[in-house]
C-alpha cells in the first residue's frame, strides 16, 4: 500500500516571477510618488514626506525578501547538485 500523491491544482516547480512583480509595483508606487512631490515644486508637507518613507521602507523589505527567496533557492539547488556530484 503505497502514499498517493496528487499535484492537481498545485504548482510543480518555483515562480520567481510573482516577486519580482511584487517589487516592480512597489518600485512604480515610489516613483509616481516622487513625480507627485517634483510637481509641486515649492512645498512637501510631512504626510507626503511620512508616505514616500513608508513606500521606500515598503520597496527595501519586498526587494529584500525576493533576493533572500532566490538565494535559499540557489542555496538549496547547489546543495542537491554536490550530493548528485558526489554520490
Amino acid at each position: 500500500m503505497g502514499t498517493e500523491y496528487k499535484s492537481a491544482g498545485h504548482q510543480n516547480g518555483f515562480d520567481v516571477g510573482i516577486l519580482f512583480g511584487l517589487v516592480n509595483d512597489a518600485t512604480v508606487s515610489a516613483q509616481t510618488k516622487l513625480s507627485e512631490v517634483k510637481a509641486k515644486r515649492s512645498s512637501i508637507s510631512i504626510g507626503d514626506m511620512f508616505e514616500m518613507q513608508m513606500l521606500m521602507n515598503h520597496l527595501s523589505q519586498l526587494s529584500e525578501m525576493a533576493s533572500s527567496v532566490v538565494q535559499a533557492s540557489h542555496g538549496a539547488l547547489m546543495s542537491m547538485a554536490r550530493g548528485v556530484k558526489g554520490g
